[in-house]
């Protein structure tokens, strides 16, 4: 995947923040999600569009883990956000 792409939030989703995480819901198909903190770090990131590479640098800080360490960890996730349209190239 290529670290340069924008991402920002999907349209799709209605969200609120419950006991902790986010609980969406697609407004499309009526798909519940629930993120962890993790994910929600993404999420509250992709507020405003955001380079990949630009939230795979502030995880590997917040995480304490090498870049590399956590390219591997995230990008599979990014995926997942992409195919379900929870995250968008902007």
């Amino acid at each position: 995947m290529d670290l340069n792409i924008q991402l920002s939030r999907g349209d799709q989703y209605i969200f609120n923040e419950v006991d902790g995480e986010i609980v969406m819901m697609n407004i499309t198909t009526g798909l519940y999600v629930s993120l962890n903190e993790t994910a929600k770090q993404i999420w509250n990131m992709l507020e405003k569009p955001q380079p990949l590479s630009a939230v795979v640098d502030a995880l590997s800080v917040e995480y304490n883990v090498t870049r590399e360490q956590c390219e591997k960890d995230v990008l599979p996730f990014i995926e997942q956000l992409l195919e379900r349209g929870i995250a968008i190239k902007a």
